[in-house]
Formats: C-alpha cells, sequence, structure tokens
C-alpha cells in the first residue's frame, strides 16, 4: 500500500504521536487501538471526529490533557469506570 500525502489529519495525528510519546500511549490515552491508529496514519481511512478533535485539542495544549477528552464517549466511560487516562 502506497502512503497517501500528508494531509490535516495525518499531520495532527504525527504531532498528536509525538506529543504522547509513542502511538500506544496516545491509543491508550483516546481509547482506540493501535491499529487503528496505524490506518489512520496512513491514510487508510480517516479517524472519527470527536478522535480528531481531542487531537487537535492535544497538539494546541502539547500536552495530553483531560480537556481533549471531553467530547470522546468511550473516554468518559472510561473514567466512569475508574481507569486512569494514563
Amino acid at each position: 500500500m502506497t502512503r497517501k500525502a500528508p494531509n490535516v489529519y495525518r499531520r495532527t495525528l504525527a504531532r498528536a504521536v509525538e506529543i504522547a510519546g509513542s502511538t500506544e500511549r496516545l491509543a491508550s490515552f483516546l481509547a482506540c487501538t493501535p491499529a487503528e491508529i496505524a490506518k489512520w496514519s496512513t491514510g487508510e481511512t480517516s479517524p472519527p471526529m470527536p478522535i480528531f478533535l481531542a487531537m487537535v485539542d492535544i497538539t494546541a495544549a502539547n500536552a495530553l490533557t483531560p480537556a481533549a477528552l471531553e467530547n470522546l464517549p468511550a473516554a468518559r466511560a472510561r473514567r466512569s469506570t475508574g481507569v486512569p487516562a494514563q
């Protein structure tokens, strides 16, 4: 599979991974899988809008912040069960 040209989704994702320190840490923070992130990074698919907006929040704050999770239903559910966001 050929990598598609960078677009706003892939650039934002790349910066969010850089801020998180690893794909695995970002995936854990966003309550998604590293495999999903891999598909987004190659352009095979685009992230769902709530996850993309969380990545925008991460890049704007230059940190993994609780505010980035406010619109993610999976992250809110995880927090309500007491599982930390790391």
